[in-house]
């Protein structure tokens, strides 16, 4: 893993278009609150695997188990950033 600090497991992570992508090559076009549960190194530094939960899997009526949603490749500034609380 990269050795600046990523987003800690429920940590939310916001994303926007084209700061992440569905696989390799295949950009986001849509917006995304996710909460992590991990964060992994992906074969593009510029991007981690997320694997994570919608924000609906906390509702009480959701009962998710689970153990991840989402898995995604984000920018690793956007996880930096995020773990540092400098984006919401």
């Amino acid at each position: 893993m990269t050795a600046r600090a990523m987003p800690a497991q429920g940590t939310r992570v916001s994303v926007r278009p084209g700061e992440w992508q569905i696989r390799p090559g295949q950009p986001g076009h849509t917006y995304h609150d996710i909460r992590v549960v991990s964060v992994h190194d992906s074969h593009d530094p510029a991007y981690a695997w997320v694997y994570g939960h919608g924000l609906e899997c906390a509702w009480e009526s959701a009962d998710c188990t689970a153990p991840f949603c989402w898995e995604l490749l984000v920018s690793v500034d956007v996880l930096v950033a995020t773990a540092a609380g400098e984006r919401s």
